[in-house]
C-alpha cells in the first residue's frame, strides 16, 4: 500500500539537481505536477541561502527552502534565521581549525561568508569557491576576532577530501557534545560546524509540524551523509542510484541517479504523473 505523502522533501546536490547542478525541464515539471495536486514541497540542503534560493527560484514561489541544514529557512522570498551556533563553540571551532593548517569560513548572521586566509594550502579550494559565487558575498579579514563581527551562524572548512577527512573526527572529538560537525564529501568536501539542533531530521520535522504535516506524510530524497539522519528517523526516504552505501543500506526505495533525473522519475512513478 503506497503511503499518503503531503510534503516532498529533498537534497540538492547530488539528489536534485544534475552532475553538474542544473534543475532539469523533467525534473521541474515533476515538481510543479506535485504542488499543483496540492502537496507541499521543499528543499533541505546544507547549502548556504545564497546556492539554495537559486534553486528555490526556479522551482516557484511557493518552494520551501531549509538551509545550512537547519541554520536559516527561506520562505516567500526571505531568509528566517533558525539554529545558529553558540559564538563560544564558533570561536573554538576557528581556533582548532586554524591550528590545524586549515581556512575558517565563518557564514555570518548577516549573509556574509566572511574568511581568515592564514594558509596557502588551505586557500586553494576556498579561492575556487570565492570564484564560482560572484552572487554571494565573500569576505577576507586579518585576524580570527574580525570573523566574528556579527553573530555567526555557522563555521566551516572547504577543502580537498584528504585533508577534510583528517580534520572532521579532530572537530568531531572536540566540539560532538556541543555542536553538530557533519563531513559532507564531494567534488570540494566540507567539514560544517553548526548548532546541535541543525540537523535535517530535526529541521524538517520542524517544518513539517508547521505545516500540519506528520512524519509518516513526507517522502524524502537524499545521497549523502548530512542526508543519514533523515534516513535514520523518517520511514519514507528514497536513496538515489548514486548515493553513498550508508544512505542505501536505510532506505525505504532506491530509485534512478540524479543524472538520470532520479527524483522526477519516482514522483513520476508514485503520483502517476506525466512527466515526459
Amino acid at each position: 500500500m503506497k503511503p499518503t505523502i503531503h510534503l516532498v522533501a529533498t537534497d540538492i546536490d547530488g539528489t536534485l539537481a544534475d552532475p553538474v547542478g542544473r534543475l532539469t525541464d523533467r525534473t521541474l515539471q515533476a515538481l510543479n505536477a506535485v504542488h499543483d495536486a496540492g502537496i507541499a514541497v521543499t528543499l533541505v540542503t546544507g547549502l548556504n541561502p545564497w546556492v539554495a534560493r537559486r534553486y528555490a527560484d526556479a522551482i516557484g514561489p511557493w518552494a520551501h527552502a531549509i538551509c545550512l541544514n537547519g541554520v536559516f529557512r527561506l520562505h516567500q522570498g526571505r531568509t528566517v534565521p533558525g539554529m545558529y551556533l553558540d559564538p563560544a563553540t564558533a570561536r573554538e571551532a576557528v581556533a582548532l581549525i586554524l591550528d590545524q593548517g586549515f581556512v575558517p569560513l565563518v557564514y555570518g548572521d548577516d549573509q556574509v561568508s566572511r574568511y581568515l586566509p592564514r594558509h596557502a594550502q588551505g586557500m586553494v579550494e576556498v579561492a575556487t569557491l570565492v570564484g564560482e559565487r560572484p552572487y554571494q558575498p565573500y569576505v577576507p579579514v586579518d585576524t580570527p576576532e574580525a570573523l566574528f563581527v556579527v553573530r555567526p551562524a555557522q563555521v566551516a572548512v572547504c577543502d580537498t577530501g584528504e585533508r577534510a577527512g583528517h580534520l572532521y573526527p579532530q572537530l568531531a572529538e572536540a566540539l560532538g557534545s556541543r555542536a553538530y560537525v557533519v563531513l559532507q564529501p564531494g567534488a570540494r568536501t566540507w567539514v560544517e560546524v553548526n548548532h546541535l539542533d541543525a540537523r535535517k531530521d530535526r529541521s524538517l520535522l520542524a517544518l513539517a509540524e508547521s505545516l500540519d504535516i506528520a512524519p509518516d506524510e513526507i517522502v524524502y530524497f537524499g545521497d549523502s551523509l548530512n542526508d543519514l539522519p533523515v534516513f535514520e528517523n523518517l520511514p519514507y526516504a528514497v536513496a538515489m542510484g548514486n548515493a553513498r552505501a550508508e544512505v542505501k543500506r536505510l532506505a525505504w526505495r532506491t530509485t534512478t541517479s540524479n543524472a538520470e533525473d532520479g527524483v522526477a522519475t519516482f514522483l513520476a512513478q508514485h503520483f502517476g504523473l506525466d512527466c515526459g
